[in-house]
């Protein structure tokens, strides 16, 4: 399949490895595995984390833009 948009993050379920990390390292626990999948139950506050630290760069934020370091300006 590749590539699936949930609310605030795609998923790619061919890269993805079901680590659980995604999973692990969300601040607001707005991810879940389910059924073999990475579904987004909760409230995403776009954190980024997520995308950090999948080994696997099977998940990343839809809107990259609101996902910024210390220190920089909104475009």
């Amino acid at each position: 399949m590749a590539w699936i948009n949930r609310v605030k993050v795609r998923w790619n379920d061919v890269l993805c490895k079901r680590c659980h990390i995604c999973v692990d390292v969300c601040p607001v626990n707005a991810l879940a595995l389910v059924k073999n999948e990475i579904i987004e139950p909760g409230k995403c506050v776009e954190s980024g984390m997520c995308e950090r630290y999948c080994p696997d760069i099977a998940i990343e934020l839809i809107n990259r833009s609101k996902v910024r370091g210390p220190g920089e300006k909104q475009e």
